[in-house]
């Protein structure tokens, strides 16, 4: 199995400056309008290849959710698992994709009810899923698009930062949903010496961290999102 490459500090260095230069150059060029279908857009999927190219070697990818992202990655990575709720939409991803290739993954793992930081989500439990939970290990390259409720992905975001090695590049979408925006930046704030992080407004706002550090996560909800947390369970 493919594992993601650790960085020199040097190479970190490098890819933060690349990461630094892309979001900059995107921001610049985008254009205002309404917010398109959920479905991730044409220039965010587009943003993804550039950010798979900035690695000095096609990275390792993971993804929670299917569809146009899907085609987009394994167009950059050299392997790469998806993890969907939906057995008819994964299957639909899969179909439309014409490229096969045998070591890539993807499982169908119903969203159940999980304890996450003393709250109860609903979410992807990856600890009954050992394969899955190892493949995010030595992913580089994480986008976390599902559950297809935004605001319930913290649960996931918060398993990604922790679980993903050093150097990893973890997206989360649809930062134009608030709940999802006041709990990403919360934990960019709270783990700022692990990770750098850009907020990025293309045609979806999507969040984007570079793991600087392997340390374990801080993560403490207002008490704003605790309720909100629990009432969405």
């Amino acid at each position: 199995m493919d594992t993601a490459e650790l960085p020199s500090m040097a190479g970190l260095e490098s890819l933060r400056g690349q990461i630094k230069r892309l979001v900059a150059c995107y921001e610049a060029d985008r254009t205002d309008g309404p917010v398109p279908a959920w479905v991730l857009p044409p220039l965010s999927c587009e943003f993804l290849r550039d950010l798979a190219r900035c690695f000095p070697s096609p990275p390792v990818a993971f993804e929670f959710g299917s569809g146009r992202s899907t085609h987009a990655l394994k167009t950059v990575s050299a392997r790469m698992a998806s993890v969907e709720h939906s057995a008819e939409w994964l299957q639909r991803t899969e179909e439309e994709n014409t490229e096969k290739r045998p070591h890539d993954l993807s499982a169908v793992i119903p969203l159940r009810r999980c304890w996450n930081r003393l709250r109860l989500v609903e979410s992807f439990d990856l600890k009954t899923q050992p394969q899955m939970m190892e493949s995010l290990r030595r992913s580089n390259l994480i986008l976390v698009d599902s559950p297809p409720n935004p605001a319930k992905r913290e649960h996931v975001l918060f398993t990604s930062l922790q679980q993903a090695p050093v150097g990893a590049v973890i997206v989360l979408d649809d930062l134009d949903v608030r709940a999802v925006t006041r709990f990403c930046l919360r934990l960019a704030r709270q783990n700022k010496l692990r990770f750098e992080f850009w907020k990025v407004n293309i045609d979806h706002q999507l969040g984007v961290f570079l793991k600087m550090r392997d340390a374990r996560i801080r993560s403490r909800p207002t008490m704003r999102e605790f309720v909100g947390t629990w009432l969405r369970a």
